[in-house]
Formats: C-alpha cells, structure tokens, sequence
C-alpha cells in the first residue's frame, strides 16, 4: 500500500513538472513570436509614460522632469538617483510611490526602469505586499496602456508570475523585485538589438 501511494506521488509530481514546463514553453514561445511579428511590423511605440519617450537625450529628460517638478508633479526619488511620482488612492488602492530612471545610450534613452511600494508598507500589513501590489499595477497599466497588444503572464515555475506587453518596438514588463517593491521595465527591442551588435 505503502509503495502504490508512493508511486501515485512521484507520478503526480513528474506530471505537474511536465505540465508547469509545458506551460511555460507555451507562453514562452507566445512571447518570441510576439517580438518578431511586432518587430516586422516596422511600427514604432515609442512613449513610455507623462511625455518621455525613447530616444528622448539625457538632456531633454532632465529638462521635461524640471517642467514636471514646477508643476508638483515630479520630486526628487530615491536617494536623488531616481524621479518620484507620488500614486494617490484614485490610481491603486493605497497612497504608493514610483521611483523611475532611464538608461541613456549614444546620448538618447533606451530603457526605463520604474520601481512601485504602497508607502504604508510594513511585514504586518500583508494586504500592500508586492503579490498584491504586482495585481494593482497591472490594473492600472491596462489604464495606463488601453491600445495595442494586450500584457500576457508568463509564469516561471519557482518563480512568480511576470506580465508582459510588446508593441512595435516597446516592451513592457511587469514584476516582484521582493516582498515590497514590484518592477516595471520599458525596452526599445530595436535599441536593444542594435546595442547588440
């Protein structure tokens, strides 16, 4: 009895591998055919949130930032090495920061990076952890991103869930960095391909 239960969950244990590496080859490989019909596509989407854009230079980045920041818009983030964009309850479901700063190649930006916490983070207050914060953002990127393809999960076994949206050339991604902050990364695929070569 001992050895056929034994063998009941080795086999649902080898199945559910095979079925979590399935899925995530499935929407692994809806990922890349994604990136290269949008590529082919030759459409560029170039905007990345409150007038930055790729291929926005470091100096037209700063200077935008300083006209956000007499607007009470923008503030210094992190350590002053990063922008701060103040979320009120309207956008998620508790006041949250976005910390954000791009990545400048050949003088121009390239990627943006963008890091969200609800401000009442504590361990105690399991309801503004990352897993619930990551479901939030998401919500509000489909505001943010009505048009275009629509994000897709690609779940990594052992890992958590990421959210993905590919137009054109912009990618899209958003994630948990740990149990407070979720990440989201732009990309310009073409930038990117380029700085490859």
């Amino acid at each position: 009895m001992m050895k056929r239960n034994l063998r009941i969950v080795i086999a649902l244990f080898m199945f559910s591998s095979l079925y979590l590496a399935c899925m995530r080859n499935d929407s692994f490989k809806k990922y890349e055919q994604l990136v290269k019909s949008e590529l082919a596509s030759g459409k560029r989407v170039d905007s990345i949130f409150w007038g930055i854009h790729f291929g926005m230079t470091g100096k037209e980045f700063f200077a935008h930032c300083w006209e956000m920041n007499k607007k009470g818009l923008f503030t210094d983030g992190e350590s002053n090495t990063a922008v701060l964009y103040r979320l009120d309850h309207k956008e998620l479901n508790y006041p949250a920061s976005m910390n954000f700063y791009p990545d400048i190649n050949n003088n121009k930006i390239t990627k943006m990076g963008a890091r969200f916490k609800y401000d009442g983070w504590a361990p105690w207050n399991k309801q503004m952890f990352s897993d619930k914060l990551l479901i939030d953002v998401l919500h509000l990127y489909q505001k943010w991103y009505p048009t275009g393809n629509p994000f897709f999960a690609i779940n990594k076994p052992e890992k958590s869930t990421i959210y993905v949206k590919i137009d054109g050339n912009r990618r899209i991604i958003l994630g948990i960095q740990n149990d407070m902050i979720v990440k989201a990364d732009y990309t310009d695929l073409l930038a990117e391909k380029q700085l490859k070569k």
